[in-house]
């Protein structure tokens, strides 16, 4: 994420791992979000196609969404007094025309964020991250879930509002220290994702499980940094719409031994009937600077009630990712036969479309794109600028989201070249093969961080962070 108001997800200053908002920078855009200054001669307006999802004075940021027919769901996080932030969902029974009150789903009195949603049939999933209090001075998070069970927009939730979530992640912690210097720190479980194919549903993450402190005695008094050095990616599973999840937990970053640790995180998942497709983002260790040389593995799931990867969890992962520098934010989505995945790169060997631009081309991003057409065995060369360079402009793109349905596939991306500036997207009629011209999605100028999903009928449905109210909004338009 790249606007620091704008984003719950945020890379560490070593950019090994993302993390929760701090509960001070979470003060602080509250109070910076609630400026609206007095003499403002007219009230801003949102365009006449936005809905204002959240409609709060709070801070609301971090969207996602998802459909099941016509039955839409967008989920955010809240602030709600404090240093408490919460998840709430609001749900559109029409194909996104209206929608209902938000409903508050992790109901806590804790920090819960960066919440993602899948939905089939008519049961919605959500997780989230949460804080859970470990001892005096650190905290832990860990990954919850909940079920919701949706008949004409009456919820029956597993576990009930009135209890906790149902916690994923283990709460106990299989980490250490690699340095001598003390330090009692938590392993975070991080950035969840979840998808749902029929009655099976499957929730993954990114697990710390290696840390080290840095004391600089040259500050009064000592400074002490806390740095991930491994973290791995776990999945989970439920063949029974959420009702129950398997006990196994799979690592699917692995193997690794202590000369190939290295922090995986950000996941993203797609599935179809007869696979599960899972990508993430690896940072191999040492980190070269200034451009980190991380990059995008892969793995698939033959058959959902099994454990056949591909590769074997007892092998490297396969990289998608070619020789893309900096290759970060990896989203997935999947139609029959069909993968596709798009990320966020800087790949100094192409070349932007304009030469006279003033962002050089080793700290350029752009988005790039790869596609199989046989469930994942093969996909397209990620070093073919041609083919993959997909936002291919001079100025800066990132933070992408990918949707299919059918033969209609989204992208959307956020875009600084001054003509497309703001939310930028490309869309295929015909599986992929061909890709309009980037045109932007009408906003008010203000727009961030967007989720996505192409609908049945070929209509794009957009969600994001929108400022031009004052404050940060969750807002849905159909394009």
């Amino acid at each position: 994420m790249r606007n620091a108001e704008s984003e719950a997800r945020s890379k560490s200053p070593s950019g090994f791992f993302y993390s929760a908002l701090s509960p001070l920078l979470i003060a602080l855009l509250f109070t910076l979000s609630g400026c609206k200054g007095e003499n403002q001669p007219s009230p801003p307006e949102l365009p006449a196609n936005v809905i204002n999802l959240s409609n709060t004075e709070a801070l609301s940021i971090a969207p996602d969404s998802a459909a099941s027919g016509e039955t839409l769901y967008v989920v955010w996080q809240e602030h709600v007094g404090g240093q408490n932030m919460e998840v709430f969902l609001s749900r559109s029974g029409d194909g996104g025309a209206t929608f209902g009150a938000p409903v508050n789903v992790s109901q806590t009195s804790v920090f819960s964020g960066n919440p993602q949603v899948a939905a089939s049939g008519n049961f919605v999933h959500i997780v989230w991250e949460e804080t859970v209090p470990t001892n005096v001075e650190a905290n832990e998070f860990d990954i919850f879930y909940r079920r919701g069970e949706d008949v004409n927009g009456t919820f029956t939730w597993s576990p009930p509002l009135s209890e906790t979530g149902l916690r994923l992640s283990s709460p106990i912690q299989n980490c250490r220290n690699n340095t001598d210097t003390p330090g009692d720190d938590p392993c975070p479980s991080q950035l969840p994702t979840v998808v749902a194919s029929g009655a099976n549903v499957f929730v993954a993450w990114g697990e710390s499980t290696i840390y080290q402190f840095e004391i600089d005695n040259s500050l009064n008094p000592p400074s002490k940094t806390f740095r991930i050095i491994n973290s791995e990616i776990l999945l989970r599973r439920s063949t029974d719409d959420g009702t129950t999840f398997d006990p196994t937990i799979f690592t699917i970053s692995g193997p690794k031994d202590d000369s190939t640790l290295s922090p995986s995180f950000a996941p993203t998942l797609a599935a179809t009937a007869d696979e599960i497709y899972i990508a993430w983002e690896d940072v191999p260790q040492p980190q070269p600077l200034p451009v980190a040389h991380s990059k995008v593995f892969f793995r698939k799931l033959s058959d959902p009630l099994g454990s056949s990867f591909s590769p074997p969890l007892s092998q490297q992962a396969r990289v998608l990712s070619g020789f893309i520098k900096g290759s970060s934010r990896p989203s997935l989505a999947a139609e029959g036969n069909n993968v596709y995945l798009i990320w966020e790169g800087s790949p100094e060997r192409c070349p932007a479309v304009q030469d006279n631009t003033a962002i050089a081309a080793s700290t350029r991003s752009e988005i790039l794109f790869v596609r199989s057409s046989n469930q994942g065995d093969q996909f397209t060369d990620p070093n073919d600028c041609t083919q993959s360079n997909f936002s291919n402009t001079a100025g800066s793109s990132n933070s992408p989201r990918i949707s299919v349905s059918g033969s209609s596939v989204y992208v959307v991306w956020m875009e600084s070249t001054p003509d497309l500036a703001g939310m930028a997207f490309r869309k295929s009629e015909d599986g992929g093969d061909t890709f309009s011209a980037s045109s932007n999605i009408e906003t008010a100028g203000s727009a961030a961080n967007p989720s996505i999903i192409a609908a049945a009928d070929g209509t794009l449905l957009a969600s994001w962070e929108d400022a031009t109210l004052g404050n940060l909004e969750i807002v849905f338009a159909r394009e």
